[in-house]
């Protein structure tokens, strides 16, 4: 019987912990460096010509 509380409690707490990564995570406002352009092979190329 204790096994089955064991195994209980801690999938609650694995969903619980589940839960608040995914609620921080999607809380976030700042948001990773994007290019406003992408960038081109021919731009790659002509920077290293120089």
């Amino acid at each position: 019987m204790p096994n089955k509380l064991l195994v209980a409690v801690a999938s609650t707490l694995v969903l619980v912990l589940t839960a608040v990564v995914v609620v921080l995570r999607r809380a976030r406002t700042e948001h990773p460096p994007v290019s406003p352009t992408v960038p081109r092979i021919e731009d790659v190329r002509g920077s290293s010509a120089d």
